[in-house]
């Protein structure tokens, strides 16, 4: 399971979109950022840059504790590696994607 920590933005939308996309389980938890809640000390936790998106995913692949991840390049490569999915494994498809991602 994915929680993402989300509000409105564009760069919000790309990591809601993979997850429809790949079917990964997930559920939004919306971060208003008009009212400030981005400074919350709970969600600076989990994204100490204070800016949405971020997720925790609650089960990782190596089965230990939750990790938390922040920046959307971040969570969309962690998220595609995760998944096996939209990441090409040879060289220079991975390459064209990572440039599109960054």
């Amino acid at each position: 399971m994915i929680d993402l920590y989300y509000w409105t933005t564009p760069i919000g939308h790309k990591v809601l979109i993979f997850l429809e996309a790949a079917g990964v389980p997930h559920r939004v938890l919306p971060v208003n950022i008009c009212k400030g809640e981005q400074f919350a000390p709970d969600f600076l936790r989990i994204a100490p840059n204070n800016r949405v998106p971020a997720i925790v995913d609650t089960a990782p692949a190596d089965g230990g504790a939750p990790i938390s991840i922040f920046e959307s390049g971040a969570i969309l490569q962690h998220l595609a590696e995760k998944t096996d999915q939209f990441l090409p494994a040879d060289v220079r498809g991975r390459v064209d994607i990572m440039q599109w991602l960054f």
